[in-house]
């Protein structure tokens, strides 16, 4: 199990103690299954990526984490959006590394931020009738928005763009640039403009592991060539994740069981696990307390069994 692994499981339990007003902390492991405590209730844990990637790419992100953690010491967690890549060389790579060392050193504990990382985009005039914009890549999910402001027909290449900023101020003025520059185009005529991606980052929170647990940075996220849209895929690797986390935490006792997918969404809301779970056998997911979902720095519960009660008071503590 891996540190990316690790810090999804301590994401949850702080997660957890803030909505239930527990203590829970990471005790230990035993292979791939964690101990959490709160006295006098235990949790088992286990963790999964909900994705796929190869040696390479696993290599590649380890050299670069190394990187990280002699360019700014501390516990870190970068979610990579679908269709983002890690740097390949220099200096691309030294540039890349001062952008997520900056963004980082930006955040309290427990806090989130954005890597901001250059991109360029295209937007081209079709024609001269019309209110419309064909928009590709990041913006596409907001191709009405940009449509309301065009005089004219358009296409908006964002591929570049892999994960759009969640600041709405932001997101209000690159749409009024896009409509300044779509007025200076002739039909036929093109501009290509630069803006910037906006990857997650965040800080782990003190207090949610204990003495002995990993420090440093860990990349995540949606390795290169997995598309997290693919249902089929997803509900694969569901499968397989929830059969081997079932062995991993089987006989654990009294203990409470938790399984926590490390999803490869640009934003939690876009997640599809949740329906694939819901859509399955029930008894495929009988084998679990909790089953949660933690992607882009965010954590959602996917399954919470009724019998488990987790407020003290509710638990008798």
């Amino acid at each position: 199990m891996d540190r990316a692994h690790e810090y999804a499981l301590r994401l949850f339990l702080a997660w957890l103690n803030e909505r239930y007003g527990r203590s829970f902390a990471l005790s230990g492991r035993a292979g791939d299954a964690w101990q959490a405590e709160d006295r006098p209730d235990r949790l088992a844990a286990a963790s999964a990526d909900l994705s796929e990637g190869d040696a390479a790419w696993e290599a590649r992100r380890g050299e670069i984490e190394a990187r990280l953690d002699a360019a700014r010491p501390g516990s870190y967690l970068l979610w990579l959006p679908p269709g983002a890549s890690l740097p390949a060389g220099e200096p691309d790579e030294s540039e890349w590394v001062r952008r997520a060392v900056l963004a980082a050193s930006r955040l309290a504990s427990g806090r989130k931020g954005e890597v901001r990382l250059p991109v360029k985009m295209l937007l081209a005039k079709v024609r001269d009738e019309g209110g419309y914009a064909n928009v590709s890549g990041g913006l596409s999910r907001h191709w009405t928005t940009i449509t309301d402001r065009m005089r004219g027909s358009f296409f908006l290449d964002s591929s570049a763009l892999r994960r759009f900023t969640r600041n709405e101020e932001e997101r209000e003025q690159l749409f009024e640039h896009i409509r300044l520059l779509s007025q200076g185009l002739e039909t036929g005529g093109s501009v290509e403009f630069e803006h910037e991606d906006a990857w997650t980052v965040q800080r782990l929170p003190r207090g949610a592991a204990a003495e002995g647990m990993s420090d440093g940075w860990a990349i995540t996220g949606c390795p290169p060539g997995f598309d997290p849209a693919d249902g089929a895929a997803v509900r694969r690797l569901l499968r397989a994740r929830l059969s081997a986390a079932a062995s991993t935490l089987k006989g654990s006792g009294e203990a409470a069981r938790v399984l926590v997918l490390v999803g490869a969404y640009d934003y939690i809301e876009n997640e599809n696990a949740g329906p694939a779970l819901r859509g399955f056998d029930p008894s495929l997911a009988a084998a679990f307390d909790v089953i949660a979902l933690v992607a882009d720095g965010e954590v959602k519960p996917l399954l919470v069994s009724r019998s488990l009660r987790l407020t003290r008071e509710a638990a008798g503590g």
